[in-house]
């Protein structure tokens, strides 16, 4: 999911925040560097990193930082770096770091391309060690979520009760706790909400 990261949508975030998954928690470099816009931005900042902590506190967190080109010294880079470990200190541990640059943060620019190589990496890295990919689900589960992706054309909304429970037995899923169990981790995976 991409949410809009303006506060009006704060309230909502919560529901496609899952425990598992990779995080990347994207900000302008250049807002920690000025003094005048530097107070809002950690502040931005440190409300994502403990909404993503309450709700996901196993999952991988990538921070990234945009505009790299926009900033002109390698000692700006190292202070975003120690701004970012002063508010990070030891609180969270699920961040991932820049090992090839030596940072807790990944420098980038999209204009011109800077940094994005690394971070790929990094990404594909942390997926390729996310045992929860590799986790097996039974083909009525998935049998269920093709259903209920089906419906999803038809109606916007399906009763728990009455439309899913239908769908669950029509796939073979008959128990209400593994209806429920099934759709606990299909919300999980960010397939539902």
């Amino acid at each position: 999911w991409d949410f809009g990261g303006q506060q009006v949508f704060y309230a909502m975030h919560h529901i496609f925040l899952t425990k598992s998954g990779i995080y990347i928690l994207v900000f302008d470099v250049r807002e920690l560097l000025e003094p005048n816009r530097k107070h809002a931005a950690l502040k931005y900042l440190l409300f994502w990193l403990r909404s993503i902590k309450l709700h996901a506190p196993t999952a991988s967190l990538i921070l990234t930082g945009t505009f790299l080109a926009d900033i002109s010294e390698r000692e700006s880079v190292s202070g975003v770096d120690n701004v970012l470990r002063e508010l990070v200190k030891d609180s969270f541990s699920q961040i991932v770091t820049n090992v090839n640059e030596g940072l807790v943060y990944f420098p980038i620019d999209n204009k011109e391309a800077l940094g994005i190589d690394n971070l790929r990496c990094v990404v594909e890295e942390q997926a390729r060690d996310d045992n929860s990919i590799s986790e097996q689900v039974s083909i009525r589960w998935m049998a269920l979520l093709d259903q209920i992706h089906s419906k999803r054309n038809q109606s916007c909304y399906l009763t728990l009760s009455g439309d899913i429970r239908n769908l669950g037995l029509e796939v073979g899923i008959g128990s209400s706790l593994e209806q429920e169990t099934a759709l606990a981790l299909f919300h999980e995976r960010g397939l539902l909400i």
